[in-house]
This record gives C-alpha cells, sequence and structure tokens, in this order.
C-alpha cells in the first residue's frame, strides 16, 4: 500500500482545523489537498454532498471503509437511507450524540486489532539509543496523513445508536442511518468517522466479520444490501399490519356507534381497507434480474428461470476488458455428461445449451471482478493479477437481449481497489466520483483529490499490486455526459491558456521556421555538413544552355569556403566574402518573393477559375429549372383545354334535344360539373337491363351522341384521371 500511493506527493505537513488562518511564520502547517479544494467552497448543504469525512480503521475494518464510502456517495441511496422511514430530528441526533459513551482509541482495543504503538516505548525500539529511536516521519506517507487526520479532527464519535427515534429495532441498517445522519447534520465539511457501534452490529449478528482475518469487501456489500432490504420489508410488513389494526378498530367503533344510533343491524364493508404498498426502493436500485435460458438439443424445447441479483460477479480473462468478461458472461454453455439437464418434455437427462442474460437492468449496477480463484493444485484461493479494462462508460451489449432498455447507458462513480498479494492479507482503498469536487480518494482517514486520469491506474497490470476489485455504475444520459465534457474542455481549455503565456508564440515561430544552413554556419561545420551550404541557392531556378544541359549554379566552389586559419586570413578576403554572402542573401530574398508573388498569382487564378465554374453550374441550374417552368406550363395549358373540351361536351348532352328535359333537381344531380374527376370504376354505366327502372341513374351514364367521339372523350378522360381542376358552376340553369 505505501509503496504505490507513497509516490503521490502532498505539500502538507501536520494539517491545521480546517477554516482556521495559517500562521503568518514560515513553519506555519500548509493545508492538505482536500482543505484548499474546500476553503471556496461555498455554503454548506443539507443533503451531505458536499461532506468528505473518512473513515477510522479499527486493524482491519479497511473493507468495510471503503463500501460504506461507495455506498454513502451514491445519492439515490444515500437519499432513501436518510428518509426512510422519516428523517430524524437534528435535536435527537444531538441528543444521543451528547449521551454517547466515550470513544475508545483502536490502540487500546481489546479484540486483537489494536495497532501497535509507535514510539520508544515499542519492543523494537527498546534497548537503542534515543537519538537512534525517533526516525523523522515521511510525511508524504498515507500513515502520516492518516495521523494528522485523526489529530486535526473533528472526530464523530458513532459509539451510539437512534433507532428509537424512528421506531426500528436496532440492525445494520438502523446504524448504516445513524452514520449517515451524523454525517449531514454536522457542521464541518470534513473530519473522520469512528464507526465503532456499527462495527459491533455487525458482528454481533454474523460471526466470519468477528475474526481479526482479512475479509472481503465484495461479501460484506453483499451482506449489507440483503439486509437493508430484509430490514425494509420487515418494517413495511409491519406498517401494513399496524394500519390494518388501525382501520379494523376504527371500523368496528363506528358500527358500534351506528348500531346504538339507529338500533339496526349492520353489515361489514365490501370495500377492501386501504394499505401502504411495500417500499421498493432498494430493489429499483441494485436489484436487476437474470434469465437463464436453458434449451435441449433433443427435443428443442427452451425452459427459462428467472432469479434476482443485487451485484453482479464475472469471470475474468487476461488481457481483456469489462465488455468481454459480459460477453463471455452470456455465452452458451453446453450441458453435456456429467452435467446434462433434466429435461420435463423428454423426461430425461438430455444434452443441452444453457445462457445467461440480463432480463432486468438495475439503476446502479455493482460489478464484481473475480479477483480471487481457488486452485486445485494449491488448495487454496489465489489472486488473479490479469490485466483488465474498465470504461467510464459502460452499456452492456449481447447480455440484454430481451430487457426493457437494453441500450441504456452506465457511468463508472466508484472504484474498491484491493492492494495485496493474495485474498488473506492486503487493503481495500475507494475512488470514489463526488458531484461537485471530481474524483476523490478515500484511504481510511486519509481523503484526497485525484486527477480524472488516476482511475485508470487498476487495471491490473500496474505495479503496487492494485487492481480494482468491484466496480460501481450508475444509469446516465448522452445529454448528461456531452455536458461534462463541455464542462472539462472548458476547464482544460481555460488552464492551458493561463500556463501556456509567453510559450505558444515561440512554438508557433518555431513551427514555421524553415530550416536552412547558412554560408556562415556551414563555414564552422565540419565534414559534410558543409555539402548542404549549396542547398541555399536551390530556390533560384538555373538557366539552360543551348545544348540543354542545366548551367552550374553561381554558388561558390566548396573548396573555396572552406574554414581557413584567422591568421592567414586577410581583410580583403573577409571583405570578399561578406560580399558573396550579401548577394547570396539577396538573391535568396530575391528567389522568395518571386515565389511568393508566383503562389498568389496561382492562388488568384485558382479562385477566379473556381468562380466561373460556380457561375456556370449556377447558369446550368437556372435553364434547367426554367426548361421544367416551360414544361410545366405546356402542361397545364393542354390539361385546361382539355377541361374545357369536356365541359362544352358535358353541355352538349345536357342540353341534347333527343333527350326528355329533366326537371331542375335531376338536372343537377346528372350534371359532372360538380365533379373534380374523371370516370372511375364505379362510375360506369351499368350493363344490367334491370337498372334501367332505377329512378336515379349514375350522374356519369349520359348517353354520347356520337359512339366514336364518346370513346375518344373517355381515352382522354382515362389520361387525366389524377387532374384536379375546380370545375365552373356559371352556366347551369
Amino acid at each position: 500500500m505505501s509503496s504505490f500511493f507513497g509516490k503521490r506527493k502532498s505539500q502538507h505537513a501536520a494539517t491545521p482545523a480546517l477554516g482556521t488562518t495559517p500562521a503568518k511564520n514560515p513553519n506555519a502547517p500548509v493545508p492538505t489537498p482536500l482543505e484548499r479544494m474546500l476553503m471556496n467552497a461555498g455554503p454548506i448543504r443539507n443533503d451531505g454532498s458536499d461532506k468528505f469525512f473518512g473513515m477510522e480503521n479499527f486493524g482491519n475494518t479497511c473493507y468495510c471503509n471503503s463500501i460504506l464510502q461507495c455506498l454513502y456517495y451514491s445519492v439515490p441511496f444515500r437519499d432513501n437511507v436518510l428518509s426512510y422511514p422519516r428523517r430524524s430530528n437534528p435535536e435527537s441526533v444531538a441528543q444521543a450524540q451528547a449521551n454517547a459513551p466515550a470513544r475508545v482509541p483502536p490502540t487500546s482495543q481489546a479484540n486483537g486489532n489494536a495497532k501497535k504503538p509507535q514510539g520508544p516505548s515499542s519492543a523494537r525500539n527498546a534497548g537503542t539509543p534515543p537519538n537512534q529511536q525517533q526516525k523523522p516521519e515521511d510525511k508524504d506517507s498515507p500513515e502520516y496523513k492518516k495521523k494528522q487526520a485523526l489529530i486535526t479532527g473533528p472526530i464523530l464519535n458513532m459509539s451510539y445508536e437512534n433507532s428509537a427515534d424512528y421506531e426500528m429495532p436496532e440492525d445494520l441498517f438502523t446504524s448504516l442511518k445513524d452514520l449517515f445522519e451524523a454525517v449531514v447534520v454536522n457542521q464541518s465539511r470534513s473530519g473522520v468517522i469512528s464507526p465503532s457501534r456499527f462495527l459491533e452490529t455487525l458482528r454481533k449478528g454474523n460471526e466470519m466479520f468477528r475474526s481479526a482475518m482479512h475479509q472481503d469487501a465484495h461479501e460484506f456489500l453483499n451482506l449489507l444490501l440483503n439486509t437493508v432490504l430484509e430490514s425494509v420489508e420487515t418494517q413495511d410488513r409491519k406498517l401494513i399490519a399496524q394500519q390494518k389494526a388501525d382501520a379494523a378498530s376504527s371500523e368496528s367503533e363506528d358500527t358500534d356507534i351506528a348500531k346504538v344510533e339507529s338500533g339496526t343491524v349492520s353489515f361489514p364493508s365490501v370495500l377492501p381497507v386501504p394499505t401502504a404498498s411495500p417500499n421498493k426502493w432498494l430493489s429499483d436500485l441494485f436489484e436487476g434480474t437474470l434469465t437463464s435460458e436453458t434449451r435441449c438439443l433433443t427435443c428443442e424445447n427452451v425452459s427459462q428461470r428467472d432469479e434476482p441479483f443485487l451485484d453482479l460477479s464475472v469471470d475474468l480473462e487476461q488481457h481483456s476488458s469489462v465488455t468481454a468478461c459480459l460477453r463471455r458472461f452470456s455465452e452458451e454453455e453446453m450441458l453435456c455428461e456429467r452435467n446434462k439437464f433434466h429435461c420435463d418434455n423428454c423426461g430425461g437427462l438430455q444434452e443441452a445449451e444453457k445462457r445467461m442474460k440480463i432480463k432486468r437492468l438495475p439503476k446502479i449496477l455493482a460489478l464484481h471482478l473475480k479477483r480471487f480463484k481457488y486452485t486445485e493444485d494449491l488448495q487454496r484461493l489465489q489472486k488473479l493479477f490479469h490485466k483488465v479494462v474498465y470504461p467510464y462508460h459502460l452499456r452492456l451489449f449481447n447480455t440484454t437481449d430481451d430487457a426493457e432498455d437494453p441500450d441504456r447507458l452506465y457511468e463508472l462513480y466508484a472504484i474498491v481497489v484491493h492492494i495485496g498479494g493474495g485474498p488473506y492479507h492486503g487493503h481495500y482503498v475507494a475512488v470514489i466520483k463526488t458531484q461537485d469536487r471530481g474524483w476523490l480518494l478515500f484511504d481510511d482517514e486519509m481523503v484526497e483529490p485525484v486527477d480524472r486520469s488516476f482511475v485508470l491506474n487498476f487495471f491490473g497490470d500496474q505495479a503496487g499490486l492494485a487492481c480494482a476489485y468491484v466496480l460501481f455504475y450508475q444509469e446516465t444520459t448522452i445529454e448528461a455526459i456531452r455536458q461534462e465534457q463541455r464542462n472539462e474542455g472548458k476547464a482544460r481549455m481555460s488552464q492551458d491558456v493561463t500556463n501556456g503565456l509567453g510559450v505558444m508564440p515561440k512554438h508557433s515561430n518555431e513551427m514555421n521556421r524553415v530550416p536552412t544552413i547558412s554560408p556562415i554556419t556551414s563555414l564552422t561545420m565540419p565534414g559534410e555538413a558543409a555539402q548542404y551550404a549549396a542547398l541555399d541557392h536551390a530556390a533560384t531556378a538555373p538557366q539552360l544552355k543551348t545544348n540543354g544541359h542545366v548551367e552550374t549554379p553561381s554558388s561558390p566552389h566548396l573548396a573555396a569556403i572552406r574554414p581557413t586559419s584567422p591568421i592567414v586570413q586577410s581583410k580583403k578576403e573577409k571583405a570578399k566574402e561578406e560580399k558573396v554572402r550579401k548577394e547570396e542573401e539577396k538573391a535568396r530574398k530575391a528567389a522568395e518573393k518571386q515565389f511568393e508573388k508566383q503562389a498568389e498569382k496561382e492562388r488568384v487564378e485558382n479562385e477566379k477559375q473556381r468562380r466561373k465554374d460556380l457561375a456556370n453550374k449556377l447558369q446550368d441550374a437556372h435553364k434547367r429549372q426554367e426548361a421544367e417552368l416551360r414544361a410545366a406550363l405546356e402542361a397545364s395549358k393542354a390539361s385546361k383545354a382539355d377541361e374545357d373540351r369536356r365541359n362544352a361536351l358535358e353541355r352538349a348532352e345536357t342540353y341534347s334535344p333527343t333527350s326528355s328535359s329533366p326537371s331542375g333537381l335531376d338536372r343537377f344531380k346528372r350534371s359532372k360539373s360538380l365533379r373534380f374527376g374523371s370516370l372511375t370504376k364505379k362510375d360506369k354505366p351499368r350493363s344490367n337491363p334491370s337498372d334501367e327502372n332505377v329512378s336515379e341513374p349514375p350522374s356519369d351514364s349520359v348517353p354520347s351522341i356520337n359512339p366514336n367521339e364518346s370513346e375518344t372523350q373517355k381515352e382522354k378522360e382515362k389520361k387525366n384521371r389524377f387532374s384536379i381542376r375546380k370545375k365552373s358552376f356559371g352556366k347551369l340553369t
């Protein structure tokens, strides 16, 4: 533990009380990182979200401290624990704290878990000189920080129980509720909790936690959640029974009063007595449903069995990820040989395929990584140091085929880390993401802020034997993730701008600078480096001779620019070299200027060509649009001419001299000017002769004057069946 977390540097010596003004002398204690973080935190809220208390270790209780911290910073769980069955009165909490027994330090515990006192009186330091007894302590070590946290305080003495305030028997749930309420009611933002009463209640009802051996944090989590669930259900049944008894007594009293007043016999009410429904808040948060599907390979019959779970345990593989482990968790497993399945349909043992799937997803997913595996060779448990990558955000693909919300998105908010080489010894710490202060490291009494990248140090491949053991994921949304990323990006950008003032311009200039070798530099470069001096003239295009060969650039020969002794070199030679250098510099600048001018010219021509192409495209689009518009107008005119001809034909048929003059109402019904479409299949004249006696024939069954003209007209109407125009009613009489 010390080798891993001792690398994290912290600038503090002795921790002062939170909120105190530091002394002005140079030997004044420097605030801890947590205290610096909380100095400008604003007013204290009454929900406990801005409280950061460590927990005292009583020898081997780090497993309990890490799990309790993770559950406290699970906001919905903490709120439900505080409000069930009701919130305690702050006065009753203060009174219970005032009447609590005195705190017993762990050094004087009699349970075998006591820490050895440090100092000259220990057996290790006995007989040594005084100057060698006291060694200077490392102020960056976790042990020193934990001592300073206990010295600074405040220490919440949780040696009392307050279950009578909410009328429940004392158990693990009431002790947990007392612990949460003590933190919320306290006026300090940081300190140390001494959960002695909670540990006493835990050991009283569970024998396996009474020993001084190293305990399993996952077993404690499973026990605690099941105990809380049983306590809540028992309290609900008690409240329901009490409500039924009260309702029955009140009903009997009302019946007796009614008998006395009326003197008649009254019957009991048929309506059921309203009772309170059992509370399901813990089931809604942590409980999910697993479905075991077994398919018989003989009769293809599929049997399902559902079972609830409060935490999900997955096997590990080397160099894998949490997603891969979950995919393997839901893979099909063959049941054969000794593990055959008893099929009810076949009536015997048959080979089958078994698969585990998640039917209902919980809101808070406690994912247990099976780091401890029993090996038959060693006949004991062994820790697996497999590299298993866990993400910040998780979706349970391939495990939730029939779930209600298979694409639910989870966010990592807490990790329980085991540090040690085996399951029988080690240490537990918790890394938790808080609402307002980001990620924090909870190591018993010590609480320190850490960076977001610190969370990814526990895949199992890092030095220090620290591995993630239990992962806590809570449901989230894409919008919440994007908002958090925006906030982190703004903070990172402001930090980069603040830290990089005066560095960014220099960096950009260095990036834009072209690495060239000047003649002065080439004079001092020995060997092959001087040959690159001719590259200074590459920007000037050499002239072609008449025979097509390239003329040699007008640069001095390599032998002429070789360094000579300062004694032999005269003033005339120096002036000549300076003149050559100036001419070369002038030629280089002229070449650069010509190159820039040529580049600008090409850029202007490209822009002109681009604009010309864009104008041509726009012109083609306009021409195509005008052609389509003309075609539409011509089609509209042709349709209008057809409509006029059809109307003329209808008027001719209506005023035909051979037909009897119908009455006004019949003429109105027989006119086709009220219709907006052409003939349909339903409007065709009936071929049955008996239909002639019908008093109201169809409106479209008007006989045509000329058969050929009628057939031509029908064909035109069939072509314009889907043309819709408003008919003219002006000429009807």
